[in-house]
């Protein structure tokens, strides 16, 4: 950006402050702060002006020497030029300063300099300010009320895990049943509830593959597990360009392989999980809901939603209040608090919205929302909310309700079609015609909705491959006769399977061309060189599309064939690392913002370097993810199954699924989805 080109100028404080004479003689109305830079500045504080010189930064974001800076007399500053009304700091500079220049007061001529020579090449309703902190100032404030209150929660739930681990494996809480092997038979209710905070048993789950059972969907556990491992790829090489880094008008040359199309691609990732949780929530609901053709109640409908809320919020809260009370003491960079502050401050304006599922419809703009990345769980749960109405419908008349979901893509399609010909929005989401395009497009219902629904068909069209024998008139439909083309023909299987993967491919390579030749990925501005027509149909078909294209090349592995693909993706180790899922994508922003916030020295981008902070990232958040699994989610959900909603007892006369569930006394049983292991979607055991 060509503001980068005034930080040089306005190194130049010497001349800025108040603008010395050249002889640097004194004057009365000389400030502290410019006494001692013309004592500096002369012959017998050349010892200071050394230092200063070594340990202030030597050009655009970077740190220069923080620790080395503090000796008597100097002291360590930010000069961040800031980007209003954004608040995003687009240049860093860490300087070494008489100590009594550091302070705001210190550097207003310099703001009012800065402010005049970049207004020329902003937009009219954007400015630049000189913002300074003084980071020792801010590292010696201790911790908060709030962060205290966090971390003696955590400590709670340690104290806990001890608990949990002396009622397993000791005689307490016994009801003096011997005879059964299963703990929730031998134990009573609290017992029960402390018994679900055990880690060991816990931890022991989440790394147990069973054997046995319809292994037909654990393909999912390798998309799910891919898919988080590209969004953290993508949030990589996104998230360092808000650090300080060096070569910040060279990172173009990122952008010279076409490989690297796989990066900003990951924004794919994100539809993938909105497809996989269509075809999870219309393939489980349908299966219990057609039995009744639908009917099943009030109470069982109100079940099914609080199922779905109880099992996201916990991990929600903790990870929310953890990040704005307890994050910013982690580190001691000279970044790190003032960073930390910055991201947490929507946290502290907007605390509700989250819990609630509206953070991505209010506040309105994305730059005001609370962790900010959450705005995925706030899509899925409005999509859920909406999915059992559209499931009685298809169990009363499955025309109807397939058309009803057929709608609801097209509808997103032609929402987001209709909004890139008005607002000639790009094929990465920008607009020279509205800045704040993304507010419309990136985290809002009716432009991911499509994905979502694509899923729904996929898992509507599983449920009829499943049950085609038990229910005989779905043994004609258009889904099962394609499913029977796939079974009888490896060869047109491994052709679907192709062409699924030319899709995908077809929408991710652009995406480097594009940005090698149309724009520039390190910049803020809009602009769009495609045809508007071509850039129109991209938008226009993007999101369905590709995830349609996933859903064919994991189709052929439900009847049987592409065992290679069924074996990779269907392996266990995805199947261990899916239940950790939801953790990993609530934690991985703030893994990879810890490590850039506490830098002490500046970050020289390359392809290679930003590969390895990738899996390194990867790697960290799965780890961390394990034992915030262990505190804020598997314990909540051993409580839904052994207190909230425990199983009753077999009924030793057999009654059919059908005549069972018509009996009044079933509704606690109903909405369970047998997914107690899953912990991206709502369930780990995905269908039985």
């Amino acid at each position: 950006m060509k503001i980068l080109t005034l930080v040089f100028l306005a190194l130049l404080l010497s001349l800025v402050f108040t603008s010395p004479s050249p002889d640097f003689r004194a004057e009365e109305e000389d400030t502290p702060c410019l006494k001692n830079l013309r004592r500096v500045l002369s012959p017998e504080g050349l010892g200071d002006l050394v230092k200063v010189a070594l340990n202030s930064a030597k050009g655009p974001n970077e740190l220069g020497d923080f620790e080395s800076c503090h000796t008597e007399g100097l002291e360590y500053v930010m000069l961040s030029l800031v980007m209003q009304p954004e608040g995003m700091a687009v240049v860093k500079m860490g300087l070494c300063v008489p100590q009594e220049c550091a302070s705001q007061e210190s550097f207003n001529d310099l703001s009012a300099f800065v402010q005049q020579k970049a207004q020329p090449y902003l937009p009219k309703d954007m400015q630049v300010v000189a913002e300074v902190g003084v980071p020792r100032e801010v590292l010696s404030e201790s911790m908060s009320a709030g962060g205290i209150i966090v971390l003696v929660v955590t400590g709670f739930v340690v104290l806990l895990w001890f608990l949990g681990m002396l009622i397993s494996y000791t005689n307490l809480g016994n009801n003096g049943n011997f005879r059964s092997d299963k703990i929730e038979d031998r134990k009573m209710t609290w017992a029960l509830a402390l018994h679900s905070w055990n880690p060991i048993v816990n931890l022991s789950k989440l790394f147990t593959v069973k054997d046995g059972g319809d292994k037909t969907l654990n393909v999912l556990n390798g998309v799910r597990v891919l898919s988080i491992g590209w969004v953290i790829l993508g949030h990589s090489f996104a998230f360092v360009m808000f650090s300080t880094v060096k070569n910040g008008q060279t990172l173009k040359v990122l952008y010279d392989s076409d490989w690297f199309s796989i990066v900003p691609g990951g924004v794919f990732a994100v539809d993938t999980f909105f497809f996989l949780s269509g075809f999870l929530t219309f393939a489980l609901l349908i299966s219990k809901m057609y039995p009744k053709r639908g009917m099943i109640g009030i109470v069982n409908t109100l079940l099914i939603y609080f199922h779905r809320y109880y099992r996201l919020i916990f991990p929600m809260i903790y990870i929310q209040f953890f990040t704005m009370y307890v994050v910013r003491y982690l580190g001691s960079g000279p970044l790190y608090r003032t960073s930390w502050d910055l991201m947490n401050k929507s946290c502290f304006a907007n605390p509700w919205q989250n819990f609630l599922f509206i953070a991505n419809l209010y506040p309105w703009q994305m730059g005001s929302t609370c962790i900010g990345w959450v705005w995925y769980l706030m899509c899925d749960m409005q999509f859920f909310v909406i999915s059992p109405p559209i499931i009685i419908i298809y169990c009363l008349n499955r025309k109807i309700g397939k058309l009803l979901v057929v709608f609801l893509v097209l509808a997103s399609m032609v929402i987001m079609g209709v909004m890139s010909l008005v607002w000639d929005i790009s094929m990465d989401g920008r607009s020279s015609k509205k800045t704040d395009v993304a507010d419309y497009v990136y985290n809002k219902p009716w432009t991911r909705m499509g994905a979502y629904f694509v899923g729904a068909l996929f898992g509507i069209s599983y449920f009829e491959l499943t049950c085609r024998d038990k229910y005989q008139e779905l043994s004609g439909t258009l889904f099962n006769k394609c499913y029977d083309i796939l079974k009888n023909s490896q060869v047109i299987s491994l052709l679907v399977c192709c062409f699924g993967v030319g899709v995908t491919a077809l929408y991710v390579f652009p995406n480097a061309a594009y940005a090698r030749g149309c724009n520039d990925p390190t910049s803020f501005t809009g602009g769009n060189c495609w045809p508007l027509w071509l850039s129109s149909l991209y938008n226009f078909t993007a999101r369905p599309f590709f995830v349609a294209a996933v859903g064919l090349i994991i189709a052929p592995t439900f009847v049987g064939r592409l065992r290679v693909i069924k074996g990779f993706l269907g392996a266990e180790m995805f199947e261990v690392l899916a239940r950790l899922n939801y953790m990993v994508y609530m934690i991985h922003c703030v893994v990879m913002m810890h490590f850039l916030n506490d830098l002490r020295a500046s970050v020289y981008v390359t392809s290679t370097s930003q590969w390895f902070f990738a899996i390194g990232s990867t790697v960290i958040s799965f780890l961390v993810g394990i034992p915030l699994t262990l505190i804020c989610e598997v314990p909540f959900m051993n409580l839904e199954k052994y207190v909230l909603f425990p199983k009753k007892p077999k009924r030793q006369d057999h009654i059919t699924v059908e005549a069972e569930y018509t009996k009044g006394n079933r509704n606690s049983e109903f909405y369970k989805l047998e997914d107690h292991d899953d912990t991206m979607e709502s369930g780990k055991k995905l269908l039985e």
